[in-house]
């Protein structure tokens, strides 16, 4: 996505929240227009992102440079570069061995499923039908592909422990809210429910 298209949703943001929910609008004045990192290769992101599952911000990151690190000693991320290495190897680098067989899945898929180069021409559902059919990709993984590596500007996790933590926040929604809640709740923001999910981190990094 580029900078002029950003900087359009954003300002389409703010007019809609203006009228559907001044909350929100409040703490999105409040953090500004948030920057974009670098877009990943697709197999990159996807390894990243099995890395991050159900780990701290801060521990994911230290094995993610460690494993990014040990990849370019090999030429850079490559499917083959997973698949010749062995488990040993990639435990050092302090995956737990259900990551390391997600890792091994991904690239064995990534070889065998020219589909899954093209994730770029599919609708938000089909991607996530299409990525959840390799083992260890779940639907929040899906979600998080769709909303910072294809940028799609209308993704919602209702499963995300940080969302439903600043839903509660701010507008005192129980943390054991069913998903289908959450998702009625989330109708306030749409077509623009990434932002809103990037807004809502957001508050939660600014108090913790």
């Amino acid at each position: 996505m580029h900078i002029h298209r950003m900087n359009e949703l954003h300002s389409a943001f703010i007019a809609h929240l203006s009228h559907e929910d001044p909350i929100l609008l409040r703490e999105v004045e409040r953090h500004g227009e948030l920057p974009w990192l670098p877009v990943r290769p697709y197999f990159d992101a996807l390894c990243f992102a099995i890395i991050g599952q159900q780990l701290s911000t801060k521990a994911a990151a230290t094995i993610a440079r460690r494993f990014e690190a040990w990849a370019e000693g090999y030429g850079g991320l490559k499917p083959d570069v997973v698949l010749y290495a062995a488990v040993s190897e990639l435990r050092t680098l302090g995956l737990s061995g259900q990551k390391v067989s997600y890792i091994v899945a991904l690239a064995e898929s990534w070889n065998t499923r020219p589909d899954l180069r093209r994730l770029e021409q599919l609708e938000d559902e089909e991607v996530i039908k299409t990525l959840t059919a390799i083992k260890g990709i779940g639907k929040w993984t899906a979600q998080m592909f769709l909303l910072f590596t294809l940028r799609r500007p209308d993704v919602f996790a209702p499963k995300d422990l940080g969302i439903k933590k600043a839903m509660k926040r701010l507008y005192n929604l129980p943390m054991a809210s069913s998903d289908c809640t959450l998702i009625k709740f989330s109708g306030r923001w749409k077509p623009y429910r990434s932002l809103a999910c990037r807004h809502l981190w957001q508050v939660l990094d600014a108090v913790d």
